[in-house]
């Protein structure tokens, strides 16, 4: 019996298709282990079909490769690569010289500028790559314009609003790049961009500073820590997470300055923090400021289930209904946005 195909394997023959003389074979191969059962994970048939079709394009082999990429389309429906393979079906056929074909296949996922964050860079790229970067710019800014509005109606925090907050954030982006592409001058959203860009992804509150903002707005706790210990608990678990996927989080250490600023709703000042220097050595001094040796301090912080980090809600002095869930850790702990101060989302 044959061994099935892993999404590596999948990943190695698409690669082999580009640059082989001849792609034809490396298209049979992907569609027959679709036919046959053989793929490791099934979910993976779109995305062997949608490499067919490339190969078949590359092959010269138009009809067979929209044939392909139809197919892609209504195996992938289902799983995560679904909007990339329905942008790239929609891409190829504008490449191909099915105008219509094409753009109507847009119009059916242009309903998702509205609703799905992963769905934007897939439709604004099939426009751009075919040079339609005016009708990409004008279907990125009615929506955003749209979700701006309906952001601004939701509740603060609510995981409506923090969903809302993901898809502006994604046409904002998307938008700026097609924008700069047009040679169009920045305007006011692409200028939020650049503030979102250079804010920090979390902000982190010596003790004497913790202190100060809590005593100032006692409302903060839920979101900064009720005390200084559960408060460097929940940054310490955001950096070993993030550093467990790979990723990097820019940390900014709150100064006296900044903190006033955040709690002065009239200033315009905005001050910043200096950086925080991450991971220190598990013998170096903690970087929480207690002088303390990394391994024996917030370390071991980090390595407690999340959930545990999370401050305990006050008792309720007679029975009522429950407040609504707060915005997990990951989305609502010590993001900048106090204040006048620009939110980093």
């Amino acid at each position: 019996m044959a061994s099935l195909l892993t999404t590596t394997d999948l990943d190695g023959l698409g690669a082999d298709a580009v640059r082989a003389r001849d792609p034809r074979p490396y298209a049979d191969e992907l569609v027959s282990a679709v036919d046959e059962g053989r793929l490791a994970d099934p979910e993976d048939a779109g995305y062997a079909l949608s490499m067919a079709a490339e190969a078949r394009e590359q092959a010269g082999d138009h009809d067979r490769a929209v044939e392909l990429s139809a197919r892609s389309v209504a195996a992938g429906a289902e799983t995560l690569d679904a909007y990339w393979i329905r942008g790239g079906h929609a891409e190829r056929l504008l490449r191909l010289g099915r105008e219509d074909e094409g753009m109507a296949e847009l119009a059916t996922l242009r309903p998702l500028l509205l609703r799905e964050p992963r769905a934007v860079r897939p439709i604004s790229d099939a426009l751009t790559e075919n040079g339609r970067g005016e009708i990409a710019e004008q279907w990125l800014s009615a929506a955003m314009i749209t979700m701006i509005e309906r952001e601004e109606r939701l509740t603060e925090g609510s995981e409506e609003q923090l969903d809302a907050a993901d898809l502006v954030d994604e046409l904002l982006g998307h938008r700026r790049t097609v924008r700069a592409d047009l040679g169009l001058p920045p305007d006011e959203y692409d200028a939020l961009v650049d503030e979102m860009d250079a804010a920090p992804d979390l902000v982190f509150l010596p003790e004497a500073e913790h202190t100060r903002l809590l005593a100032a707005q006692p409302d903060l706790a839920d979101e900064f820590g009720r005390d200084w210990d559960a408060h460097r608990a929940l940054v310490e678990s955001e950096l070993q997470a993030a550093d467990a996927e790979g990723d990097a989080l820019v940390v900014e250490v709150a100064t006296p300055a900044m903190v006033a600023a955040m709690l002065d709703d009239t200033s315009d000042a905005d001050p910043v923090g200096t950086a925080l220097a991450w991971p220190p050595g598990r013998n170096d001094p903690c970087w929480c400021g207690s002088r303390t040796k990394y391994k024996k301090c917030c370390l071991p912080r980090g390595r407690v289930p999340r959930e545990s980090a999370a401050p305990e809600p006050a008792p309720e002095p007679t029975p009522t209904p429950a407040p609504a869930p707060a915005a997990s850790t990951s989305e609502r702990v010590i993001r900048r946005g106090t204040g006048s101060r620009p939110r980093a989302r």
